[in-house]
């Protein structure tokens, strides 16, 4: 069996055994919205105590001021929300 298996490492390797392998078809509307979901700088909302704070619809505390780039980083970089908007917080 082990014989096998090196007759056939060795068929695979020297290009004796054609293997055929495509990439699978992106839309364009899959790259527009990959693109747009990724933001190569990031909005500095304000700056405080060396920190810089950007605000989230999405964040894992649901709505209110993370550090840039931490809000799906549960646990890490949450501020708070704004004045006035206590309404229900994501578990």
């Amino acid at each position: 069996m082990t014989r096998l298996k090196m007759i056939a490492a060795v068929l695979v390797t020297s290009g004796a055994l054609p293997i055929a392998s495509q990439a699978a078809p992106i839309s364009h509307s899959g790259i527009a919205s990959a693109v747009q979901s990724q933001s190569v700088v990031e909005q500095v909302a304000f700056r405080w105590a060396g920190r810089e704070y950007c605000f989230y619809d999405d964040g894992w505390r649901g709505p209110g001021w993370y550090w840039c780039g931490y809000r799906l980083r549960s646990g890490l970089g949450w501020a708070g929300r704004p004045a006035g908007t206590a309404g229900p917080r994501k578990a």
